[in-house]
């Protein structure tokens, strides 16, 4: 790369980074790495016309590309700047100058929360957002994400097989809500319960998760079972009738993750739960019905078969 030193700039204050005014060509952008965790690349109407003002400026970038580094490793992931760097693609001009941040990293993850700092500081990140940055520090998400690539960090397009089911900050939400012997109306920030999960947390999500995906599959006319009021009361009642095996002795049957699948089964057979599910949000209002018409399926599968009288518990949230 050619170094061009223009007067009147300062490098930010930062250990282990250095700033200058560098003259890039094409060619050099074109071995840039894109890490991972950096958000779905979006050309809008603002690229293209950054593009179109480049091709009239001399190639100039505005702002501060940040490009880092992984200790001695010669390799330029490009931090932050990515869809300037693609309106300068697009403008197809041969080189372009640029204030460029360069900064040194111990690992991945350090660069990630780099992202997530950059990005938190001059736009409006939306949680999933922040998940993605930071999921190479936090391995339960890792765990999560390659166990189930139904959950996603990105916008949830159901219809579109490239997208997931779930978001990963919703999937933290429900699990948080189901986890009370009330299931709750509301939760912390996404990044609150993420830095909140453990190992085994990650484990039974994702046994969960699973479990779910083999009942309902991605076929359209289940996509409403993926929504947080019947998402939420079917983690509750997981809990309390396969993990909580307690509870199933003194109160109710206990099961075992595959009976719980083919209860599950029932609930996306039965037309008029599905029916019933449009327009019910996660509220007091909407709880109480939601689980009594849960409940009603899982007895009548389990009762399938069985001369035994089938017991479930009637909590007192929802004997009203």
């Amino acid at each position: 790369m050619s170094i061009v030193h223009l007067k009147g700039r300062e490098a930010p204050k930062a250990a282990r980074s250095a700033m200058e005014t560098l003259l890039f060509t094409s060619e050099e952008i074109g071995l840039w790495r894109m890490p991972r965790f950096q958000r779905p690349l979006r050309v809008n109407a603002k690229v293209l016309l950054l593009a179109e003002d480049m091709k009239t400026n001399g190639g100039f970038v505005p702002g501060v590309l940040t490009l880092g580094h992984l200790g001695a490793d010669k390799t330029n992931w490009l931090v932050d700047g990515q869809h300037r760097i693609e309106a300068f693609k697009l403008s197809e001009l041969r080189e372009c100058i640029a204030d460029v941040r360069s900064m040194t990293f111990d690992t991945m993850a350090d660069m990630a929360k780099e992202f997530v700092e950059l990005n938190g500081r001059l736009v409006t990140m939306k949680p999933d957002d922040i998940l993605r940055g930071l999921e190479d520090s936090m391995p339960p998400l890792r765990r999560i994400v390659q166990a189930c690539d139904f959950v996603t960090y990105g916008q949830v397009r159901r219809g579109d097989t490239r997208s997931g089911m779930i978001g990963m900050s919703q999937l933290l939400r429900c699990w948080h809500m189901s986890s009370g012997d009330v299931p709750a109306q509301n939760s912390p920030a996404a990044l609150d319960l993420a830095e909140r999960l453990d190992m085994n947390d990650a484990d039974q999500i994702v046994m969960f998760m699973q479990t779910a995906r083999s009942a309902w599959g991605t076929d359209p006319e289940n996509y409403r079972l993926w929504g947080a009021l019947n998402l939420t009361i079917t983690m509750w009642m997981w809990r309390a009738l396969v993990l909580d095996k307690e509870r199933g002795v003194k109160r109710s049957v206990a099961l075992n993750p595959d009976s719980f699948r083919k209860c599950l089964m029932s609930v996306s057979a039965d037309s008029s739960y599905l029916d019933w599910l449009v327009g019910r949000m996660m509220c007091e209002r909407d709880r109480s019905p939601c689980y009594i018409r849960l409940k009603a399926i899982f007895l009548a599968r389990l009762q399938e078969g069985s001369t035994k009288k089938v017991m479930m518990m009637t909590p007192s949230w929802a004997s009203r």
